[in-house]
């Protein structure tokens, strides 16, 4: 991740400068007199009438921000915010007395009667221990329902909550959400307990006034408050993981996770859930965490599983059965598209609902059920809103590479469920360096090889024939775009490449400055995707 302390410090030295230059050319200087000369000419400030200067008006006396007091609002909110302890009993197989059992020093004070049975192999038998962690929570409704981190509870083989006024409950886990970093938990009380109201992270603006609230470390009903970041920002913890994050510079620690976001009303818009650390970069100070980055689930987000979670224990999504990825200006002019909005497919899934339907790939996916899409990750979203079983339209816009022309298509697709992540998958094989012979180098920056025989099989078995990557100009805009060595190309704007002969065929006929589209697979045939980028322009 890049280091915005780095950068934030070349912007202030530049700013400096800027305004150094800016005072050393209006400002005269003291004692400085009307001499002539290149040198004074070159010193002597200009005569500058301020009246003539476009300078901003002041702002009205009612555009002063006052700071707010969060006092009120804490008040309100602390009583329904709890603390959660979570409980797993691990295997413990060393017996922290056995060092002492041997020593003669020690070996009176253990009865032989005290030693732990062996079983029948003559091994000891595996001991438990308890394991703690925690973190935070919420009360949404007045009976007893508590909204946290699912990394909060998930493993928990005991839960139990603790009010704000110190009482304690023992809690059940109602249901985790597999794709979002959701669950619900619930105690049995026998009064009402305060419950927080849900706002709405979709109406949330960048710059508003947020207060988390939570127990980090052991300080409980901790407040901090910041402001919105910014939205939709993607952590990429999990590949199978959904969910646009809000960041925010309200102090979030160990501890928080599962607390409640709250705007200036009150209400939750977000579940306090990640920090960031760094590895000790020399560009980013000292190893640990980055201060005044947190991210905290929307609530909107939570809002579409609470039903699901609460009368089932999990969240059952759509699936479409593609890999889609941005869509980028190279793209978008390559497909003949006005603007880059839209999701590209990458790959279809063979027996799935979206092959199943005739969605192919290359093709750009520009709504669903008539609402415009984008990027790639409001596709992935309006997708895993759904329910498997619905049936959703997509509106999809094909490029016909060899009539140069494209078309838009409707597709009716029924959904099934989506499994990805719920189960583990198989490690992918890392490309093996090529040696150099027969290589050939492209005018795109591209360095290409037949592919070896022991990498062929299993490219052959999948029905894949291509060219091995085996250097990409770092200068090149291919490079840029995310072509690396290892790559295999199958297919250069739409005509396939089996050969580094049909490769140097396709290149040769594109001009300086044309788009160009590769379809690239890993060297054992499994992930595939597209690639778009410009050819580099001719050398003068």
């Amino acid at each position: 991740m890049k280091s915005t302390g780095f950068f934030g410090m070349t912007v202030m030295l530049s700013a400096a400068v800027g305004l150094g230059a800016l005072v050393a050319t209006v400002a005269p200087r003291a004692g400085a007199g009307t001499g002539s000369g290149a040198g004074a000419a070159a010193l002597a400030p200009a005569s500058i009438d301020s009246s003539q200067l476009k300078l901003a008006p002041p702002p009205p006396p009612a555009a002063a921000v006052a700071p707010p007091s969060f006092a009120d609002l804490a008040e309100r909110a602390i009583p329904s915010v709890v603390q959660i302890a979570s409980t797993t009993y691990v295997s413990d197989q060393q017996d922290p007395h056995e060092m002492f059992r041997d020593n003669p020093l020690f070996r009176r004070f253990f009865d032989e009667e005290q030693q732990p049975e062996e079983d029948p192999d003559g091994e000891p038998p595996p001991r438990s221990r308890p394991q703690q962690s925690g973190g935070s929570g919420f009360f949404f409704t007045t009976d007893g329902y508590i909204m946290t981190n699912r990394h909060v509870v998930e493993k928990a083989e005991e839960l139990r909550v603790r009010t704000s006024d110190d009482r304690e409950f023992d809690a059940k886990l109602v249901g985790v959400d597999p794709y979002l970093d959701l669950a619900v938990i619930k105690i049995e009380s026998d009064q009402p307990v305060a419950a927080l109201p849900l706002g709405s992270s979709d109406a949330l603006r960048v710059g508003e006034w947020v207060l988390a609230i939570g127990n980090p470390i052991m300080y409980r009903n901790s407040v901090t408050a910041g402001v919105v970041s910014g939205k939709g920002r993607r952590l990429g913890f999990d590949a199978a993981e959904l969910g646009d994050y809000i960041q925010t510079d309200a102090a979030i620690n160990f501890g928080n996770s599962g607390g409640p976001l709250l705007n200036a009303r009150g209400e939750v818009i977000g579940i306090n859930t990640a920090i960031v650390r760094n590895g000790g970069n020399p560009f980013r100070g000292r190893e640990g965490l980055i201060e005044g980055i947190g991210f905290a689930l929307p609530i909107d987000a939570a809002r579409r599983s609470l039903d699901q979670l609460v009368s089932t224990g999990t969240v059952r999504r759509g699936y479409l059965g593609v890999s889609v990825g941005p869509l980028s200006a190279d793209g978008a002019s390559f497909n003949g598209l006005p603007d880059n909005k839209g999701a590209v497919v990458q790959r279809v899934d063979p027996d799935t609902p979206a092959a199943k339907a005739g969605v192919q790939q290359a093709d750009v996916i520009l709504a669903v059920d008539g609402r415009p899409i984008s990027n790639s990750t409001e596709l992935v979203n309006a997708i895993s809103a759904k329910r498997p079983g619905d049936t959703v339209r997509l509106d999809v816009w094909r490029y016909d590479t060899q009539a140069k022309t494209g078309q838009k298509l409707a597709f009716n697709v029924t959904l099934a469920e989506r499994r990805i992540g719920l189960e583990e998958e198989e490690g992918r094989a890392v490309p093996t360096p090529a040696p150099r012979e027969a290589e050939s180098e492209t005018s795109l920056g591209i360095t290409v090889r037949p592919v070896r025989p022991e990498m062929r099989e299993p490219l052959e078995k999948r029905g894949v024939r291509g060219v091995l990557v085996t250097e990409v100009d770092p200068t090149s805009n291919a490079y840029r775009e995310g072509l690396r060595p290892g790559a295999v190309i199958t297919d250069v704007n739409g005509k396939p490449t089996p050969t580094v002969a049909d490769f140097r065929t396709v290149v040769q006929g594109i001009k300086p400055g044309d788009v160009v589209r590769v379809i690239v697979r890993t060297t054992d045939g499994g992930d595939q995707g597209l690639i778009f980028f410009r050819a580099p322009a001719a050398k003068k």
